[in-house]
């Protein structure tokens, strides 16, 4: 249930949050513009709604906006074709992101900021460019889930937001949500019944996903954690329908295959078949028997060291390169060389991509003459990508290259990995599965690292309060929701990895990516310049 916030308190909280995102009263920000597919199921409810209170507003300066849960514009209704082109030219249009950060001070963004009904005046807006129109704005709280679903502002022009529009907004506020609620109900009943038929076989665990609904046979209830729903419902928004195979929390791997449902746009049925032996399909040489030389590229953070020390015997020479020229002195790769070889031990170079030319070519022409029955050359770097020259050949000359994926392009793992950085806290912790969907939406730049910061700080909140569940709100605040909300959210994540994933194995071609996702390459190109995907 909405509550109403005393209104002086609201306004200027909402304008200390502004000013901390650095946007200027007088600014008049470009429109950030995303995918409003996903918002399908509010607006089908919203649609019969709008179109009956158009009808009512007919021949009024008074315009409804409408949002949904992550503050994008998804309908604009208004008779007077003024007003509508002064929304347009502030940027109320479809899919720009009207959050606080992006839009400042509004009925839209504040009133999802406060979960509360909200009302802006005209001087109150934050930005200049709205302060010729007031507004009302009241959250639609979905009945079943008891998530925001969107919001919904009456506009007018004038000094102060006529009282008829708070009756008005309220009783749409209910019509909508009645209708969400309906549509849930059915939407539900579909699920169980997909589930109930794929669960006639007891062979494979089957377990099912949708909104605030989740569903396992026996065999799937042993298999599953909590954090691994976090796994399936980002998997529910890809665009692909290809098996995959996903590491459990428990580490368990499984073979996963998706079985959508029509009509149903955020469930699906997925059929689990564990494998009884995990096969390392990366070309890496046996710690017993290893090769000359072995390149391992990723970004920092993402367990290059670890995966260097598992190549090279306990006797070898570590050459740290950023350590050292953090200590002002010059990395000696000809002397990590030299003593490598008198020692008869293994050579880790970490941090080659932060070398000179003259240094990297020494270790290249060392990596080019090296004896493969000596213990190897480990050389640790940043992606082939975009590497200067010397770096690329020195690259190339490895025998054997590893190439350790960023924590963003791993989601079908990020849940284990996170539960097994809890256990390594406090085997009695578990990663609980709303924890895990926040996770799963962050960029993590950080990789592996940031992650197990994050973790050390929630569970040190989650036993502090006496518990053994790390739940979203034992998450450092900055990562209890999306870190891409306004940009990159739901369908627009999944799709942008499958998208990149699908060029990666296609070696760049356009082409041959828009066969694999079985789309045209002119959707391809459009969606690449959406989602911002470089090359």
């Amino acid at each position: 249930m909405t509550t109403q916030l005393p209104h002086r308190d609201v306004i200027a909280a909402s304008w200390r949050r502004v000013r901390s995102t650095g946007l200027a009263p007088d600014a008049r920000p470009t429109p950030i513009l995303t995918d409003v597919a996903a918002a399908d199921p509010l607006l089908d409810a919203a649609r019969p709604v709008l179109a009956r209170a158009a009808e009512v507003l007919g021949g009024t300066k008074t315009a409804l906006l409408l949002v949904d849960d992550q503050s994008r514009m998804v309908a604009r209704v208004s008779a007077d074709a003024t007003l509508e082109r002064r929304l347009a030219d502030a940027g109320a249009v479809d899919g720009a992101a009207f959050d606080e950060e992006a839009m400042g001070t509004t009925a839209l963004g504040t009133t999802a900021e406060v979960r509360g009904d909200v009302t802006i005046n005209s001087e109150e807006h934050y930005l200049e460019q709205f302060r010729s129109l007031s507004c009302f704005g009241r959250p639609i709280v979905h009945p079943a889930t008891r998530r925001v679903a969107g919001v919904i502002c009456m506009t007018e022009v004038a000094p102060r937001i006529n009282p008829l529009s708070v009756p008005l907004i309220r009783g749409l506020v209910d019509d909508i949500a009645e209708r969400l609620l309906n549509r849930s109900h059915a939407d539900h009943r579909a699920v169980i019944a997909a589930f109930e038929r794929a669960a006639r076989r007891r062979d494979i665990g089957v377990a099912a996903v949708g909104d605030d609904l989740q569903l396992t046979n026996a065999l799937a209830a042993g298999l599953l954690g909590p954090g691994d729903f976090g796994t399936l419902r980002m998997m529910v928004h890809a665009p692909s329908n290809h098996d995959r195979v996903i590491t459990l929390v428990s580490g368990i791997s499984a073979d996963v295959a998706i079985d959508r449902i029509p009509g149903v746009r955020s469930a699906a049925v997925f059929r689990l078949r564990p494998r009884i032996e995990d096969d390392d399909t990366t070309p890496l040489p046996a710690p017993t028997a290893p090769a000359a030389s072995i390149a391992i590229c990723g970004e920092h953070g993402t367990g290059r060291t670890t995966r260097a020390a598992s190549l090279v015997p306990e006797k070898h020479l570590r050459l740290d390169v950023a350590a050292t020229l953090l200590d002002g002195c010059a990395p000696d790769v000809a002397g990590a060389i030299a003593q490598s070889r008198a020692d008869g031990s293994g050579l880790v170079v970490d941090g080659a991509d932060l070398l000179d030319d003259r240094s990297l070519r020494l270790l290249q022409a060392a990596v080019s003459a090296h004896d493969p029955a000596r213990p190897p050359i480990v050389v640790i770097s940043e992606p082939a990508t975009g590497a200067s020259s010397s770096l690329a050949a020195l690259l190339a000359c490895c025998r054997h290259r590893v190439t350790l994926p960023p924590l963003r392009q791993r989601t079908g793992e990020l849940a284990a990995l996170g539960q097994q950085i809890v256990e390594r806290i406090d085997p009695q912790l578990e990663l609980g599965s709303a924890a895990a969907d926040a996770l799963v939406c962050q960029e993590w730049p950080g990789n592996l690292t940031e992650l197990s910061i994050v973790l050390e700080e929630a569970a040190a909140t989650t036993l502090a309060r006496g518990s053994r569940q790390i739940t979203a709100a034992d998450l450092p605040a900055e990562y209890r929701g999306s870190s891409r909300a306004a940009r990159l959210m739901g369908m627009e994540q999944a799709e942008r990895q499958a998208i990149i994933d699908a060029l990666d194995a296609a070696a760049g071609n356009k082409s041959s990516a828009a066969k694999a996702l079985g789309v045209s390459r002119t959707t391809l190109y459009a969606r690449i310049r959406a989602l911002g995907i470089g090359g």
